[in-house]
């Protein structure tokens, strides 16, 4: 297995946190704070997501310990310090807890953020420790919404993990590729030590109408390289172990000893709800400000069913 290379710098900017699921969504609002249903920020070396440094405890952010404790997400320093860190809280909430629950933190300043939870690929992290499965659950989740263009675009994930579950939508008919890796532990699965794993493998697909800052589009600097070495090989042709029946086709349950991807389909044609520069179409998820509640989309489908979500990761 080739190792990714060591990056000096990734740059990350935040998900807008609404998920399309009942087939139309509306844009995200400009640039605003966490604590409502929007986020956005670049996070870069200060907040710890770059090839050096990682999701660990100098960002005050301890895996060992629940979201919950102030030792598992500390409130005076590292990611909460900052609108960029929130960012990535709220991500890591989002793919972490299930819809419906939530993670209320302060600042520095005492000031409250709420941030809410989608997919439930790793719940055991509000209160416990996230250990190497989670990590790679919630590593795997936030590779796979990487736009490194800024645009917002519909996703249907599919995943070995029951919260997310397998089974297809025919709006999403081209399958893009699988993610997988670990962005808290550097040399995890024996890589190299001084870089964080963040591979995928491609699908038949890849480069079937793709969308701007997607696979298969000209990207800009993204942080992950393909597990088998060239830009589009393929999964199904490098020894990927595909879902189990029925759901053999729909996706991947294990990559060179990886057993916790994420399969990502697209549509054929896709409008981006929203651009890099600030643009909004439609009505705003939230209300922006420094604090507050969500407000929470629809109810994601029941477990096993996969998930139509959002990206946007530039």
């Amino acid at each position: 297995m080739t190792p990714a290379p060591a990056r000096a710098e990734l740059r990350w900017l935040s998900l807008c946190l609404g998920v399309s699921l009942a087939g139309s969504l509306g844009g995200c609002a400009d640039a605003g704070d966490v604590g409502t249903s929007e986020v956005t920020g670049a996070v870069t070396t200060i907040n710890g997501l770059n090839s050096s440094n990682g999701l660990n405890s100098s960002n005050g952010l301890n895996s060992s310990n629940g979201l919950n404790s102030s030792n598992g997400l500390n409130s005076s320093n590292g990611l909460m310090t900052t609108a960029s860190g929130r960012a990535v809280v709220a991500y890591l909430v989002r793919c972490a807890l299930p819809a419906g629950s939530s993670l209320v933190k302060a600042d520095q300043y005492g000031a409250s953020y709420t941030f809410p939870g989608l997919l439930g690929m790793a719940p055991q992290w509000e209160n416990g420790a996230c250990d190497q499965t989670c990590q790679e659950n919630v590593s795997a989740c936030m590779l796979a919404h990487i736009n490194t263009a800024g645009n917002h675009v519909p996703l249907w994930i599919v995943s070995p993990n029951s919260a997310v579950g397998w089974g297809l939508d025919p709006a999403y008919p081209n399958e893009e590729a699988t993610f997988f890796g670990n962005i808290f532990t550097p040399g995890a699965h024996g890589t190299n030590q001084s870089t964080y794993p963040m591979y995928y493998c491609a699908g038949p697909q890849v480069k079937t109408n793709p969308p701007s800052g997607r696979l298969g589009s000209a990207q800009t600097s993204p942080p992950y390289v393909n597990v088998f070495g060239s830009q589009y090989a393929q999964c199904s042709s490098n020894g990927a172990t595909p879902a189990d029946y029925p759901y053999a086709a729909d996706g991947f349950k294990a990559i060179s000893g990886w057993n916790y991807p994420v399969t990502i389909w697209r549509q054929n044609t896709t409008t981006p709800t929203i651009t890099g520069t600030g643009g909004t179409t439609g009505s705003s998820l939230g209300t922006g400000g420094t604090s507050g509640t969500s407000t929470m989309p629809p109810p994601p489908p029941p477990p096993g069913h996969g998930f139509r979500d959002l990206d946007y990761w530039p």
